[in-house]
């Protein structure tokens, strides 16, 4: 069983994608982010939904007291402008250089420790010639699995 039968393709993020295009590709795939390819044409990182919302809508107070915050806190709206402002920006200053990868002959085990080990729910599928196969994740291996025991 080879891993690449449970991934999902996506796009790649390169640089000096727009923040729009890479929630666009996300959307489409049903993915929390891509793989990033440098210049170079060597994958090194991730680009997240996660991350860039977090970085540019959240202050780090926040996050520290959100158990602390209730539901009606006006001046911390995000605007219009803000959201529009925000699809605008290049994902390059907000990446994850450290991402999970795994190849597609690795066993499905060790998938799942690798997810673990990066406390996230999926992984990207590159081979050593840096092939892409797409992106694994807990949803997508629970759906294949289904499907295979209906």
């Amino acid at each position: 069983m080879s891993l690449a039968e449970f991934t999902i393709p996506t796009a790649i993020a390169e640089p000096g994608m727009t923040v729009r295009e890479l929630f666009t590709e996300c959307v489409k795939a049903d993915v929390a982010g891509l793989p990033f390819r440098a210049a170079n044409g060597k994958f090194a990182g991730k680009a997240s939904i996660r991350q860039i919302v977090t970085e540019v809508c959240i202050p780090q107070a926040m996050i520290e007291h959100a158990r602390l915050l209730g539901d009606s806190i006006e001046a911390l709206r995000l605007s219009l402008n803000r959201e529009q402002s925000l699809f605008d920006l290049t994902i390059d200053d907000y990446l994850i250089h450290d991402a999970a990868y795994i190849s597609p002959a690795s066993p499905l085990a060790k998938a799942l420790a690798t997810m673990e080990s990066y406390k996230t729910t999926y992984v990207f599928v590159i081979d050593a010639e840096q092939n892409y196969y797409g992106t694994l994740g807990i949803v997508s291996l629970a759906r294949c699995l289904l499907k295979r025991n209906p």
